[in-house]
C-alpha cells in the first residue's frame, strides 16, 4: 500500500470535519470561562481605580425567567445618569441605596457593591458555550459511531469470508470423496 492509500483509508473526508467541529466546539465552550475571568479582573480594576458613588435603585423590572433587571440612578460630575444591571444574584427593591464604582473614562461602566457589572455582560458568551457543548458532543458522537460502524463492517466482512471459506472446503471435501471412485453407471455397464 502506498502512503496515499493508507492516508485515504484512515482519514476519510468526514474525519477532518469531525475534528474541526470538535475543536471549534471546545473553543466555544472555553469562551464563557474566558469572559468570566475577564469580567472578574475588570471588576477588581474598577473597585481599585473607579470613582465611588452612591446610587439609588429606581425600579425593579421582572421580564421573565432569568431576565430580571434593576434600573439605577446616580450622579457623577454634576450630571444625573441612569443605567441598568441584570440581577440574577441580588435583586433589590426600588428605593434601595447601592454603592457603585464608576469607570472615570466611561460613566456608564460600573460595578456594584454586590459584584455585578453594569449592563448584561456574558449572556451571548453563555449561549455560545452551550452551542459549543452541543457541537463538540455531536462531533465526538459522530466520530465514535463512524469508527464503531467500520469495526462492525470489518467483523461482518470477516465473518462472510469465513463462511465462503467453509463452503469451499465442504465442496472440496465432497469432490475429493467422489474422485477416484467409479460411478454406479460405469460399474453397472462393466
Amino acid at each position: 500500500m502506498t502512503t496515499v492509500q493508507i492516508f485515504r483509508t484512515w482519514w476519510r473526508v468526514r474525519y477532518p470535519f469531525y475534528l474541526l467541529g470538535i475543536m471549534v466546539g471546545l473553543v466555544m465552550i472555553w469562551l464563557p470561562f474566558k469572559t468570566g475571568n475577564d469580567n472578574d479582573a475588570w471588576e477588581d480594576r474598577l473597585r481599585a481605580d473607579g470613582v465611588p458613588v452612591q446610587a439609588v435603585i429606581d425600579e425593579f423590572v421582572h421580564k421573565g425567567r432569568n431576565s430580571d433587571t434593576m434600573h439605577l440612578r446616580y450622579e457623577l460630575a454634576g450630571a444625573e445618569r441612569r443605567a441598568e444591571v441584570g440581577c440574577w444574584e441580588a435583586c433589590l427593591p426600588a428605593g434601595t441605596q447601592v454603592r457603585i464604582w464608576v469607570n472615570p473614562e466611561d460613566a456608564g461602566d460600573f460595578v456594584t457593591e454586590f459584584g455585578t457589572l453594569s449592563g448584561h455582560r456574558g449572556r451571548v458568551q453563555g449561549v455560545t458555550g452551550a452551542a459549543g457543548l452541543v457541537l463538540s458532543g455531536s462531533m465526538v458522537l459522530a466520530t465514535v459511531s463512524r469508527l464503531d460502524r467500520q469495526r462492525r463492517d470489518r467483523r461482518q466482512r470477516h465473518w462472510q469470508q469465513q463462511q465462503r471459506d467453509q463452503r469451499r472446503q465442504q465442496i472440496g471435501r465432497a469432490r475429493a470423496r467422489t474422485e477416484g471412485k467409479p460411478s454406479r453407471r460405469w460399474r453397472k455397464k462393466n
